[in-house]
């Protein structure tokens, strides 16, 4: 049985229908361009949306494009919603044309300038009594490759339309240091409603990728306990779009192997693959008892187990030193290994209350999948000490 139902819903060009923790944001976008839906003379409306990597700048943009044009029907208004991404697009003589396109405005190849082609357009939303909202998404490119020229020109395209603009812009980015490149009038041009996303928090990625699995995978194929481990090793870039990526190869590797649940085995192959943490080399700088630490926590979990509790592992632990004939240390000891494992990136540590039970220190692998930790780590202790496994 195959773990996907619907497997594009984890692609980055999709667009879901809701964006969790991303609702007063919405709300504030439609605020700001409220004029185009209800004006009889709608004024031009600058916007810039500004967010790190993977905070939804793009899917929000594009999910108020598809609200705002389904509104504009019941008002009775043509508005036509363009996103067009300037790493591919990266002069305003090639987005012109592309909108132009867009809206199947029939231009020559060659011989129109930028500012001809603008008022093509504008003549063009006139007649058709359309109202164009101009989404430019990672807008530094078009200013690294041709300064704020670009920008002033569209910020100032309807000041002199006697029957209100009708051609507004959502300008996206990352970070607000790049309107340090603008000069002073094209900044006054641009205006100050600026929308920041802040980054996601562990639980806000944790809600959003079970939303999303809820859509892609088929139900009961990825437990909520791989969900939170995937939610856990993404929370420290805080970035959707790369823990969304993780949900949709560790889907894959299942699929790939025949599986039809995901494991966190699965998990861990996905997350090697993404943002390989551990080397074969980096294995041979541990001390004997590091590296027997570390095969325990492997042990551990090599059973698709998503975190072992450190009092489990120190059991282990003292197995594997029966194996090599080597003496166990004490809890304390071994636990300032952990911390050692932990700062070298081969394990994370996490502490749990769990109310009046107290709290529970949890160990989970970011960086390798756990079988192939075990292996690598028997080879190295077996040739460098000379015993072998039973």
């Amino acid at each position: 049985m195959p773990v996907f139902k619907h497997e594009e819903k984890l692609s980055p060009e999709y667009v879901p229908e809701k964006l969790p923790y991303r609702e007063t944001e919405m709300k504030l976008l439609f605020s700001f361009f409220s004029s185009i839906l209800s004006d009889e003379r709608p004024f031009h409306v600058r916007v810039y949306l500004s967010g790190a990597v993977g905070t939804g700048k793009t899917s929000l943009a594009k999910l108020f494009g598809q609200s705002i044009e389904q509104e504009a029907r019941k008002y009775g208004r043509k508005i036509r919603f363009l996103h067009i991404n300037c790493r591919i697009h990266k002069s305003l003589y090639t987005i012109l044309r592309k909108v132009a396109e867009q809206l199947q405005i029939d231009l020559p190849r060659r011989g129109y300038s930028d500012e001809e082609i603008l008022e093509i357009v504008a003549k063009f939303l006139r007649s058709n009594g359309v109202r164009l909202i101009l989404c430019l998404d990672e807008v530094e490119a078009l200013i690294a490759e041709e300064g704020g020229g670009p920008v002033y020109l569209l910020t100032r395209s309807g000041e002199d339309i006697e029957d209100g603009s009708l051609l507004s812009l959502l300008l996206v980015f990352r970070e607000l240091d790049f309107l340090e490149r603008l000069d002073s009038q094209t900044i006054s041009g641009m205006g100050s409603n600026n929308i920041h996303l802040n980054e996601y928090t562990r639980d806000q990625l944790l809600e959003i990728l079970r939303y999303r699995a809820s859509e892609a995978f088929y139900k009961n194929t990825i437990s909520d306990e791989v969900i939170e481990f995937i939610a856990e090793v993404a929370s420290e870039r805080k970035d959707a779009r790369y823990a969304i990526d993780l949900l949709w190869r560790s889907g894959k590797y299942a699929e790939a192997e025949g599986s039809d649940v995901v494991t966190a085995e699965h998990a861990r192959k996905a997350l090697a693959s993404v943002y390989p943490t551990i080397r074969r080399e980096n294995l041979s700088y541990l001390s004997k008892d590091e590296k027997m630490v570390l095969l325990a926590a492997a042990r551990g979990l090599s059973t698709n187990r998503t975190m072992i509790t450190a009092v489990d592992v120190f059991q282990l632990y003292k197995m594997v030193c029966e194996e090599l004939k080597s003496d166990a240390k004490g809890y304390t000891t071994f636990w300032e290994t952990l911390q050692q494992l932990q700062d070298l990136g081969f394990i994370r540590l996490s502490v749990v209350s769990e109310g009046a039970k107290g709290r529970k220190s949890y160990i989970y692998l970011p960086g390798i999948p756990a079988q192939l930790l075990e292996q690598e780590l028997m080879k190295s202790l077996s040739r460098n000490h000379g015993h072998a496994f039973s």
